[in-house]
C-alpha cells in the first residue's frame, strides 16, 4: 500500500514543479499499457538526461545543497586516497586514477591538489560522468580551480565501454592505477519486492502503476531476474531468523552484468588496478534484516529524508543500503580479487590521515578553524556519524 504524500516537505520552485511534472508524464506514458518495474522507475527519476535528479544537474552538492558527501566534509577523506595512490605506485600499477560519478568534483579537485604537493600526479584522471548536465559543471569548476597543467590531465567519458579508447588520442582512456566509486553502488536502480527473508518462494515484485496524477506500489509474480539474485544467497540464510510475516526489501539484479563490464573493461588495461567502494551499508543479514519491514529504500529532498520515492520525482534523490557481502561475491565471480571491506574509519585510520590531521591542526592560524579540521575529521571517523555507517569495499584486477 502507497503512503498519502507527505505534505510537510518544502514546496518546490514553480520552474521545479514544471520540470517535475514533465517528467511525470513521460513516466505515465511508460506505464499507460503496463506497470513500470521500480528499478525503471529509479533509472527514469534520476538519470533522465533532461528531467532526472542528477541527469538534468538538479542535485546540489555540499552544506548548502542536498546531501553532503565525504569529500566535502573535508580533504582529509581525499588525503587517505592519496595515501593509496602512493602505495598503488609503489606496487608498480597503472598510473591513472579513475572516479566513477564525480557529484560536485571536490574530490578531483582535492586529489589533483594534493597529489601535485606529495609529487604524485597521476598521468591522467579519468571521471565517467553518465550526467551531461554534471559533466558541465565539473569541467567549468575544475577549469576554474586549477592550473591548466593539472586540468589537462581530466579526461572524461560516459560510459564503462568508452574507458576503452579515447577517440581524440586513439589511446585508451583508463591504463590501470586507481578506481574511486564514493557512494556509487546506493544510488544504481534496484528491484523493489516483499519476501519472508530468506524464502524465495514467498517472493511478489513491487512494480509501480499511475493512479491519476499519483504513482503507487502494484503487487505481480517476481521476474526471473529477481528470482536468479534471491537464489543467489538465499540458502545462506540462518532458518532460524525467518521472518513470520513478508517485509519489503530492494536488491540490484543489475548489479553481476555491471561488474561483469567493469571487469572486463579493466583486465584489458596495461596496468593492474586497485578499486575502492565507499558507501553505507552492511552484510546480507544487516541488509534483510526481518524487522527491516520497509526496506533500506531512503529519500532525500533538501537535507530532509524520507520514505516516499513517489514525492516531486525529479527533484529528489533515492538510494538504498549496499550489500557489500552480495557485492565481494558478485566481483569474485565477475573475476575481480577480493582484498577485503571495512568500516570508513578503520580505512582511514590506517592511513597516514592521523598524521596529517595532527600537523594541520598545528597549523591552523586560529581557533575556527582548528574547529573546523577537528569537526571534519570526527565527522569521517565517528561511529556516530560515518565512520562505522560506511564502509569501503577493496577489489584488485590484473591485466588479462
Amino acid at each position: 500500500m502507497t503512503p498519502p504524500p507527505d505534505f510537510s516537505l518544502p514546496t518546490p520552485s514553480p520552474s521545479d514543479q514544471d520540470k517535475s511534472w514533465a517528467l511525470i508524464a513521460y513516466l505515465r506514458s511508460l506505464s499507460s499499457s503496463a506497470t513500470l518495474s521500480f528499478a525503471d522507475y529509479m533509472q527514469a527519476v534520476l538519470y533522465h538526461p533532461q528531467w532526472g535528479y542528477y541527469g538534468s544537474g538538479q542535485v546540489q552538492f555540499g552544506a548548502g545543497g542536498d546531501f553532503v558527501t565525504a569529500p566535502e566534509r573535508s580533504p582529509l577523506f581525499t588525503a587517505g586516497l592519496v595515501f593509496e595512490w602512493q602505495q598503488a605506485q609503489a606496487a608498480g600499477l597503472g598510473g591513472d586514477v579513475l572516479e566513477l560519478g564525480a557529484g560536485s568534483g571536490q574530490l578531483a579537485l582535492d586529489f589533483l591538489q594534493a597529489s601535485h604537493q606529495r609529487g604524485c600526479i597521476p598521468n591522467r584522471y579519468c571521471i565517467l560522468e553518465i550526467s551531461p548536465a554534471l559533466r558541465r559543471r565539473q569541467q567549468e569548476r575544475l577549469r576554474a580551480a586549477l592550473p591548466d597543467a593539472l586540468f589537462a590531465r581530466l579526461i572524461w567519458v560516459d560510459s564503462i565501454e568508452a574507458l576503452r579508447l579515447n577517440a581524440q588520442t586513439d589511446q585508451p582512456c583508463f591504463s590501470g592505477g586507481l578506481l574511486i566509486a564514493n557512494e556509487v553502488l546506493d544510488a544504481m536502480p534496484v528491484t523493489r519486492f516483499r519476501w519472508r527473508p530468506g524464502q524465495v518462494s514467498s517472493v511478489e515484485e513491487q512494480r509501480v502503476s499511475c493512479d491519476g496524477a499519483r504513482f503507487t506500489w502494484v503487487s505481480a509474480p517476481p521476474s526471473v531476474e529477481l528470482v536468479q539474485a534471491l537464489a543467489d544467497f538465499a540458502d545462506k540464510w540462518p532458518k532460524d531468523t525467518l521472518a513470520e510475516a513478508p517485509v519489503a526489501a530492494e536488491i540490484n539484479t543489475a548489479l553481476p552484468a555491471w561488474l561483469a563490464e567493469l571487469q572486463q573493461v579493466l583486465s584489458q588495461a596495461a596496468g593492474a588496478t586497485w578499486l575502492y567502494f565507499f558507501d553505507y551499508g552492511g552484510t546480507s543479514a544487516e541488509v534483510y534484516r526481518p524487522d527491516r519491514t520497509d526496506g533500506t529504500l531512503r529519500c532525500h529532498y533538501r537535507h530532509l529524508a524520507h520514505d516516499d520515492p513517489f514525492v516531486y520525482p525529479g527533484l529528489q534523490d533515492i538510494t538504498t543500503w549496499v550489500d557489500f557481502e552480495r557485492t565481494a561475491r558478485l566481483a569474485a565471480a565477475a573475476g575481480f580479487f577480493v582484498d577485503g571491506e571495512r568500516s570508513q574509519a578503520a580505512w582511514l585510520l590506517g592511513t597516514d590521515v592521523p598524521e596529517q590531521f595532527t600537523r594541520l591542526m598545528q597549523a591552523a592560524p586560529d581557533r575556527a578553524a582548528s574547529a573546523r579540521i577537528a569537526q571534519g575529521f570526527k565527522e569521517l571517523v565517528m561511529p556516530t556519524e560515518m565512520g562505522e555507517r560506511f564502509r569501503v569495499l577493496r577489489l584488485r584486477v590484473e591485466p588479462a
